[in-house]
């Protein structure tokens, strides 16, 4: 028997559409880098600062959570990314946007979605007589 078929199609369509909304996320955390809302004190250089953590991001964040042959959870990109080389960025500037990454508001939400659609799912998988 199919796997579509043991869960019914509205819990494998449902399935469907959370990986697709989960894939989406990614692909937006992979492209957009946080954004420097202050530069540390030591910061000698904002402009380049925030060209180099962009560019870091990109080449990092995007490449771990989007290499098709290893693509890392959320946590993992994160660890490897704190390994990366930061160029310009400052030690001040790294350690405020590591305080915001560790925070993880941005990577909560996928946690809460998959989170909320597993409790959804579970209902709908329960056959009640």
């Amino acid at each position: 028997m199919h796997t579509q078929e043991l869960m019914g199609q509205e819990v494998f369509l449902n399935i469907i559409y959370i990986q697709a909304v989960l894939n989406h996320h990614h692909w937006l955390v992979a492209a957009e880098e946080l954004k420097f809302l202050m530069h540390s004190d030591d910061c000698q250089d904002p402009t380049g600062c925030s060209e180099d953590w962009h560019a870091i991001w990109w080449n990092g964040m995007g490449w771990f959570l989007l290499d098709a042959r290893n693509p890392q959870p959320y946590s993992d990109a994160v660890k490897h990314f704190k390994e990366l080389k930061f160029g310009w960025v400052s030690g001040g500037c790294k350690e405020l946007m590591f305080k915001s990454l560790d925070q993880g508001a941005t990577f909560h939400h996928a946690e809460h979605f998959i989170s909320e659609a597993s409790h959804i799912l579970v209902k709908k998988l329960i056959f009640e007589p």
